[in-house]
């Protein structure tokens, strides 16, 4: 009885799990657009973004410098901005990308 709950349990909780890795994609012309998809395989699959935006991302590094201080070291990683618009009804789509690979998608307000 006991391996039966274990598998049940183990069940449900790979299913809620495969749910989330799923749950940020975007699908455009019988594809799908993951995370970790370059720039090209984006365009390959949906074709030129709606609208596009960059911002810099202040990212910051402690150093020892060669006397022996601690320094912190500013600098600027360039994010882009794609937006899509999978059509009425719809989520508009916010694909951030950092160094060529999606990293992240946000869903705005639904297509009227």
């Amino acid at each position: 009885m006991q391996k039966v709950k274990l598998y049940l349990y183990c069940s449900v909780f790979s299913f809620f799990a495969a749910t989330q890795v799923n749950a940020e994609s975007l699908r455009c012309n019988g594809d799908i657009v993951d995370i970790e998809d370059t720039k090209a395989e984006v365009i390959q699959k949906c074709g030129n973004p709606e609208m596009t935006d960059s911002f810099c991302e202040k990212s910051y590094k402690n150093i020892i410098r060669s006397n022996g201080e601690a320094a912190v070291i500013e600098s600027c990683d360039n994010v882009d901005i794609w937006t899509y618009n999978p059509g009425k009804g719809q989520f508009l789509t916010n694909l951030y990308f950092a160094q060529g690979k999606l990293r992240e998608m946000r869903y705005g307000d639904r297509v009227k």
